[in-house]
């Protein structure tokens, strides 16, 4: 890793203290509870990340973290790879259109506003335009 890289971590690590210490001390009055809950949950978030890349950058040489670049490269781009992530996707797609027709029936019977079963009931509809769609970019496209 470089020092610019290093350098970048060290202020992203510093910006997330900050923001935790003005969620946790400064945002305390009952109307900044949100924003308190924002600083919190970003600047831990951030001081994590700057943390754990820092000494990710110590620990991994220039040379292992080329090393496991290329072998990431690899893996993406191995065929047998591809195929599984694209049938995985197929089925969690599969699931969930299931998932939010049970949803739909379900927000259906407890008598949920009409504008929010609709829209839900919508999702089902735009997962399949969206499927038509790739299938004829992807039949174009190969």
């Amino acid at each position: 890793m470089t020092n610019i890289s290093r350098i970048l971590f060290v202020v992203l690590s510093i910006v997330g203290a900050v923001l935790l210490l003005l969620g946790g001390l400064v945002f305390t009055a009952e109307d900044l509870k949100m924003v308190s809950g924002l600083c919190i949950g970003f600047g831990s978030v951030m001081l994590a990340l700057g943390i754990g890349n820092l000494l990710r950058s110590f620990m991994v040489s220039a040379m292992e973290d080329e090393k496991m670049k290329h072998l990431k490269a690899i893996e993406v781009s191995d065929e047998r790879n591809t195929r599984i992530r694209e049938k995985s996707g197929y089925m969690v797609s599969k699931i969930m259109n299931y998932m939010i027709c049970g949803l739909v029936l379900a927000l259906g019977f407890m008598n949920v506003n009409k504008t929010i079963l609709i829209t839900v009931a919508f999702l089902p509809l735009v997962s399949l335009v969206l499927a038509i769609i790739f299938s004829i970019y992807y039949s174009k496209r190969m």
